[in-house]
């Protein structure tokens, strides 16, 4: 998962069916919109009837207010599995502390079963203005100045700096080190100078 709610709006929008052409590259974090149906386009038996998903689906790309859009949550890592991961193997393979799919799988974690999208077709969207962590993965291009406006890059959704459409999020700042337990990341690892996600501020559809 790339979206973790920092100090997020209440409650997300919900939960609304994926375009097929767009539901294999959710990474999470990445701006989500409503389309229209695609011809040819499936959705399963709770997505129809009387509820509003038979005819309006999630997208990703850039946004042009006054336009419903938000944050999308499922991805393909963290929570964005099945079953999780697991840690194990010989001796040595499971250890190392792991920030995403590719790391996890050179430090012998491998994640289980499925990214949520696929077994559902569907992602959560945020539309509340708030607080919200993004890692990198979501941004086509990663911010570094306090403020600095964000963009859904067109087609693909991804954060951006650069202009496309309306501004969707404020930069915050970076965030290194988010560990609850006793031991700190940095004192475990001895730094918690990597960076672990991007705090933005989602400013939310605009009239």
């Amino acid at each position: 998962m790339a979206l973790k709610p920092l100090t997020p709006g209440y409650l997300p929008l919900g939960s609304y069916d994926l375009l097929d052409s767009t539901a294999a590259a959710i990474v999470g974090g990445e701006v989500g919109k409503f389309t229209s149906l695609e011809s040819g386009d499936y959705y399963a038996a709770d997505a129809g009837g009387a509820s509003i998903a038979q005819d309006v689906k999630v997208t990703t790309g850039s946004v042009t207010n006054p336009e419903l859009y938000g944050l999308l949550d499922e991805g393909t890592a963290g929570y964005g599995t099945s079953f999780g991961t697991v840690i194990g193997g010989t001796v040595g393979q499971g250890t190392g502390f792991a920030s995403g799919v590719a790391s996890s799988s050179a430090s012998g974690i491998v994640v289980v079963g499925p990214r949520t999208s696929f077994g559902s077709g569907k992602a959560t969207i945020w539309t509340t203005a708030g607080l919200y962590g993004v890692t990198s993965d979501a941004f086509g291009t990663a911010p570094t100045t306090v403020n600095q406006a964000l963009y859904g890059t067109a087609s693909t959704g991804l954060l951006t700096t650069g202009a496309a459409g309306s501004k969707v999020a404020l930069f915050v700042n970076t965030v290194a080190d988010r560990s609850l337990v006793s031991t700190s990341a940095a004192a475990a690892t001895g730094s918690a100078s990597t960076t672990e996600l991007y705090a933005v501020y989602l400013l939310g559809p605009q009239v």
